[in-house]
């Protein structure tokens, strides 16, 4: 059983236990806390389990390409798995990877449980309380996002772990501290204040129209409604939403996490090299591995790295169920593609180079690779990058 799942269900009975014995007792501070922290892990974990941490990180990856071209106008170019092309105007390109702290989905969690146990609070205003703040973490995650690459942009990759470690992460920070303290801290001072100056128990001043005036009920709708449409927007204005969404294949993920965002290049796996090294060949060095499931029927993908050196690379199907059409473009024109068929229904595609010569590529040069199922069922396909220097 996947270890996200088997922790949920182990942390399950023990949470629910604790916060109806301090419930029970009337221990409000460990009921809080309690409460809202097991929640906060239950939701991160099955939110991973589900991959819906990556559906995230996808959207945000949509959205600042969006904004970045048709906002700041930089050169940008949407890939897959959260990952887009950044062309600087100094000259050269990065890959940026949105990595799993890019989802927001730790804060995100945060500020739900948070809201949902504060027993001040009825339910209409936790449900607005809730919405209204994962919305707003949405949008400071996206500015967030933009800052990092702003930097990246005009100063380099170089900048990129100040960007995103230093200025980003702070201004974060100090933007969910400020959401915070509206969405609760402030509500509870005035509660607080109303119930001591008017000799009033506080859970009447707590109620809507006291603690949550109208115009700020209001506002918080208007907010989340302008979001909310503003999303919908973007996905009808642009189809480069296809791109974030491609299927990928569910891999086993760590329980914690490096930090994953940052410049992507392609890196050979020493382990093929040392191979080729003592048979004497020039066996093929893996740059990269994609492993595609459940590819739906006519529907394409596309993954894109850049090059980090001067050599010849090639395509190498190691197993496909269906047929399948490639194509690759280098710096964004199409240079070779071909279709790969079964003879059978029953006879997998294996171990198959796709081009009968190699494509050679310069530093920085971006490729882009695009699978296209050509089958009417969903496929599964296992695909590595090669270095290829057999012709040499």
């Amino acid at each position: 059983m996947e270890s996200r799942l088997l922790a949920t269900i182990i942390i399950f009975p023990i949470w629910l236990t604790l916060v109806l014995l301090f419930r029970q007792h009337r221990q409000w501070l460990f009921y809080y806390l309690i409460a809202a922290f097991g929640l906060t892990i239950m939701i991160v974990l099955l939110a991973e389990y589900f991959g819906f941490d990556q559906t995230l990180v996808n959207m945000a990856s949509f959205h600042v390409e969006l904004i970045s071209k048709n906002l700041f106008k930089f050169q940008t170019e949407l890939l897959s798995s959260g990952r887009f092309q950044l062309i600087r105007p100094v000259g050269g390109s990065d890959i940026l990877k949105l990595g799993i702290e890019c989802s927001a989905i730790l804060e995100s969690s945060i500020a739900f449980a948070l809201i949902i146990f504060y027993p001040l609070f009825d339910w209409k205003q936790k449900i607005l309380r809730s919405v209204f703040a994962l919305v707003v973490t949405y949008v400071i995650n996206i500015l967030r996002l933009m800052i990092i690459v702003i930097i990246a942009y005009r100063f380099g990759s170089n900048y990129i772990f100040l960007a995103h470690a230093g200025v980003a992460r702070i201004f974060f920070f100090i933007c969910e501290l400020l959401l915070y303290w509206y969405i609760i801290t402030k509500t509870t001072v005035k509660s607080v204040g109303d119930s001591i100056e008017n000799d009033v128990p506080i859970n009447k001043t707590a109620q809507p129209g006291r603690s949550l005036q109208l115009r700020h009920a209001y506002t918080q709708i208007a907010v989340i409604v302008v979001v909310v449409l503003a999303g919908v927007y973007s996905f009808i204005a642009s189809k480069d939403w296809q791109k974030a969404f491609a299927p990928v294949a569910r891999v086993n993920r760590p329980i914690i996490y490096k930090d994953e965002t940052g410049i992507e290049t392609p890196t050979p796996l020493p382990s093929n090299q040392n191979q080729g090294d003592i048979l004497g060949e020039k066996a093929p060095i893996i740059l990269d591995q994609f492993v595609i499931e459940r590819l739906r029927a006519w529907k394409a993908i596309d993954f894109g790295f850049m090059a980090g050196s001067t050599t010849k690379i090639n395509l190498q199907i190691i197993h496909g169920d269906q047929p399948i059409r490639i194509e690759l473009y280098k710096n964004g024109i199409l240079q070779k593609f071909t279709s790969l068929s079964t003879s059978s229904e029953s006879e997998l595609i294996n171990n198959q180079n796709v081009f009968e010569k190699p494509l050679k590529v310069q530093p920085d040069d971006i490729i882009t690779i695009r699978y296209k199922n050509l089958s009417g069922h969903r496929a599964n396909y296992t695909i590595n990058i090669i270095e290829d220097k057999t012709n040499e």
